[in-house]
């Protein structure tokens, strides 16, 4: 196979464009239809590895399983290189519906491209252009026709103006190409470096970073790279972070996975008990109980352990100055004789409290022969963490 006398080894290269992937040149979303031929695919633009090819039904399978094992009728291999799928015998002659992101395209020169007619010989695209003009030339010479000379005459002039025109546009593509290669290795590339465990200890421990160095911030999962001027973040991989567990810390410590595990429905509760030991005497009881929570009360149940001939009437009441007192149930309540825990006949009618209330007991009759009585006043926390 021939070559230009002018080839050299870089002068007629493969040009390569990409796009940044960045927001003001991102990858663009590609939907190819198109029939699988010999088994595979050619894809109009080269695919993001990141995102994936897809393909509705079907799975992809990596490298190692493609040259291990045959594909099978439901998989696809993508070389995400030169922009290639290949697929299971079975589906040759399908069109394909293929979802991707496109990162750009890769030019071929003339001289790289082989056309083979069926026969021994093969001819690359520049021979059969160059094969071309030469037949255009040889019928110009050998027409006696002027008229007609002239038109295929005009027709070549045209051509080569043409092709002197897409000669320097390729030229310049070639130049811009090369830019936006090292623009897009400069703006991509990753070199991962050891994690950190918070954002101020990057500088700490890469005191020179090169451009692309990437290193993760432990406590907030951040991923940042040096551009050159600053560390940027790129991602986070908080989703990556295991829940917490009792045996490892994920996105808690151990320890307080473990303290809020313990913690029960009734964290959100207090209880306010009163405990009268032995005799019950008539009047106010003591102790006073100053409550420091706002909440609101749920339940008031009382019980005396020696039960008495006489019924036990309990007032449960309530202050905020220690002065004035007021019933907090609509009627006393009542432990009637030879029995233990109260009738609870009663109605909460004052059922909000504040910080500050003070609670006490009030007995009103000296008649009582019951012992060791207890009232317990149960309280719903306003602020509760469950």
């Amino acid at each position: 196979m021939s070559l230009p006398v002018n080839y050299l080894e870089f002068n007629n290269p493969i040009h390569i464009v990409w796009r940044k992937g960045t927001p003001s040149d991102p990858y663009i979303d590609r939907l190819d239809i198109a029939r699988v031929v010999n088994q595979r695919v050619f894809l109009l633009e080269i695919p993001d590895e990141m995102f994936r090819v897809r393909i509705s039904g079907m799975f992809e399978i990596n490298y190692e399983k493609f040259i291990k094992q045959n594909l099978k009728n439901n998989e696809f291999y993508v070389d995400y290189t030169n922009g290639f799928i290949y697929f299971h015998v079975s589906r040759e002659a399908e069109t394909m519906s293929i979802v991707y992101k496109g990162r750009g395209l890769i030019l071929y020169p003339s001289t790289r491209i082989a056309h083979y007619d069926g026969t021994d010989s093969t001819e690359t695209l520049h021979e059969i252009i160059e094969k071309s003009k030469s037949q255009v030339r040889e019928l110009i010479d050998r027409t006696d026709n002027y008229e007609e000379y002239l038109k295929k005459l005009t027709v070549a002039i045209n051509n080569s103006n043409h092709a002197t025109d897409q000669a320097l546009d390729a030229t310049q593509k070639a130049k811009d190409a090369t830019e936006l290669v090292k623009d897009a290795y400069e703006t991509t590339v990753l070199i991962y470096q050891p994690f950190v465990n918070t954002y101020d200890e990057i500088a700490q421990k890469f005191p020179y970073p090169e451009v692309g160095w990437t290193t993760q911030v432990y406590d907030t999962g951040i991923r940042y790279r040096w551009n050159g001027k600053a560390w940027v973040p790129i991602d986070a991989l908080g989703g990556n972070i295991p829940l917490a567990s009792e045996i490892i810390n994920g996105l808690m410590s151990k320890e307080q996975f473990t303290k809020v595990k313990n913690i029960t429905e009734f964290v959100n509760e207090k209880t306010i008990v009163f405990i009268i030991p032995k005799d019950i005497l008539q009047g106010v009881q003591d102790p006073h109980i100053v409550f420091e929570w706002d909440g609101e009360i749920v339940e008031i149940k009382a019980c005396v352990s020696t039960t008495g001939l006489q019924p036990t009437p309990i007032h449960v009441q309530k202050s905020t100055n220690f002065t004035d007192w007021f019933d907090i149930t609509d009627s006393p309540i009542i432990i009637a004789e030879e029995k233990h825990y109260d009738n609870q006949t009663f109605l909460v009618t004052n059922v909000q409290v504040k910080k500050g209330d003070v609670f006490r007991l009030y007995i009103p009759s000296f008649l009582i022969d019951a012992q060791n009585l207890s009232v317990n006043i149960k309280i719903l926390l306003n602020d509760s963490i469950l």
